[in-house]
């Protein structure tokens, strides 16, 4: 009998660690103690393990993981009784290895005797929902089935890591087999939610929804006193939606819908989703909008405005969820695309700070946030941080003066201005840098009052 210690480390993160979950049942079918964790914890890293295993996530929080590990280093016997994978850890084992010393799994524990002579795959063993059910985790939604049917998807988009991750489309698994299982071990949860990267292409689509509904997820059930909710949380191709799986999801208790439009070269066939599901009952989206990748100001600013205007259309609610893009071995998440400018990402990271990520559905509210047309949205992410952040507070006092000095440059002096804004974000002599740009002196002043090389927020 071996002690185990599993360890998410303490990134933002809304769903359970699957990967982790099934490691916790793999070693208690074989006898082990298991324990769960998030995070630095100083009372486990007293005692001693005979295995811990570490997560990982998002590539940027890399840095966060190494520190996990490294925090952990001495409550093992050995570096290698430190076993760390995962998605990050996938994308850039090399980082991993230049930054601290353990065993690393590439990969999906979809084989046998990847760890020590397992006889079935880890990822074949039903997650541990026993730790996700204590009080101590607050992973949402909770009580609910956490599912996939299929790996992969049928798109090869530049900015996505699914084709490096799982670069084949394929069948995994019974969804009606998984939640029997749950229900065996676990009980019967509220709600269901599915984490396929594609799910619409797969060809057994039909089967999947029909699982769905009788499972106990027809459209208005109810399971104590609440009604039931399914999620298909990574989205839906809204270049796949028809007439027939557009009735067919209407079915089920699906909320919000989830679509992507990730890039102008879509709209057609996302307009088409949009209406067939909003014809089909649908009235409320979250859908993902990205920036920064080969889009450009202008272009994500007219996606955004289409869900509102699409909103007051049809009468629904489609709300935006933008999502800037970074390259995957960008640990810092300082990636500025050529169509975009730094101030210009600065200047969303305020607005939606103040929108608490999200872009309303509401025309009125849309352009008090974004701005009536795109020179405005242009000159609200142009604007000092508290002038975005806390707009009202500064309308009528400083917001005013900068905007009369803003709006005289011309377009070229405008860009060289936002240019020095980057170059004087990015200086570890900010007084000095702030000294080469005496044109726009005034205008710097309200960023950085009185040559102060803290910004002033």
């Amino acid at each position: 009998m071996s002690n185990i210690l599993l360890v998410e480390p303490n990134y933002r993160s809304k769903f359970p660690p699957l990967g982790l979950l099934r490691l916790a049942s793999y070693h208690k079918y074989i006898g082990d103690n298991v324990t769960f964790t998030r995070g630095c914890n100083p009372l486990l890293k007293e005692l001693k393990w005979h295995k811990i295993y570490v997560s990982s996530l998002f590539t940027y929080e890399l840095p966060r993981t190494v520190k996990t590990i490294n925090y952990y280093r001495s409550s093992v016997f050995n570096s290698s009784d430190i076993i760390t994978g995962g998605i990050a850890v996938t994308l850039m084992p090399d980082y991993i290895k230049s930054k601290t010393n353990c065993r690393i799994i590439v990969g999906p524990l979809a084989q046998r005797n990847i760890l020590n002579g397992e006889k079935k795959p880890i990822a074949k063993y039903l997650p541990d929902y026993s730790i996700i059910d204590s009080e101590k985790w607050n992973y949402t939604p909770n009580n609910a089935y956490f599912c996939r049917v299929t790996s992969g998807c049928i798109r090869h988009c530049k900015f996505c890591a699914v084709p490096i991750l799982e670069p084949h489309f394929k069948y995994l698994q019974s969804l009606a087999e998984q939640i029997k299982a749950v229900n065996k071990s676990f009980g019967i949860r509220q709600n269901l939610v599915l984490m396929d990267n594609n799910i619409l292409a797969c060809d057994k689509l039909t089967t999947i929804i029909r699982d769905i509904r009788n499972s106990g997820f027809e459209k208005g059930a109810v399971l104590n006193s609440k009604l039931r909710i399914v999620d298909f949380n990574q989205g839906i191709d809204a270049r796949l939606i028809d007439d027939k799986n557009a009735k067919m999801l209407s079915t089920i208790p699906l909320s919000p819908i989830r679509l992507a439009f990730d890039y102008s070269g879509i709209e057609k066939e996302y307009l088409k989703a949009i209406r067939l599901l909003s014809q089909n009952g649908f009235s409320e989206f979250t859908n993902y909008v990205m920036f920064n990748f080969n889009d450009d100001p202008v272009d994500f600013y007219h996606r955004i405005r289409l869900n509102a205007v699409l909103s007051q259309e049809l009468g629904i609610r489609i709300t935006s969820f933008p999502m800037k893009y970074a390259p995957i071995d960008d640990v810092v998440r300082r990636y500025v695309s050529p169509n975009w400018k730094w101030r210009y990402l600065r200047g969303m990271q305020c607005v939606l700070l103040a929108t608490h990520g999200l872009v309303s559905p509401n025309l009125t509210f849309f352009e008090a946030a974004f701005g009536a047309d795109v020179n405005d949205f242009l000159e609200i992410l142009s604007m000092p941080d508290r002038f975005i952040i806390y707009r009202r507070k500064y309308e009528n006092d400083g917001a005013i003066d900068w905007k009369k000095i803003f709006r005289k440059l011309s377009p070229k002096a405008r860009s060289e201005f936002l240019d020095a804004l980057s170059v004087i974000n990015i200086s570890r002599t900010k007084k000095q840098s702030l000294k080469e740009y005496p044109q726009f002196r005034d205008l710097l002043e309200f960023y950085y009052p009185k040559g102060n090389s803290t910004p002033c927020v």
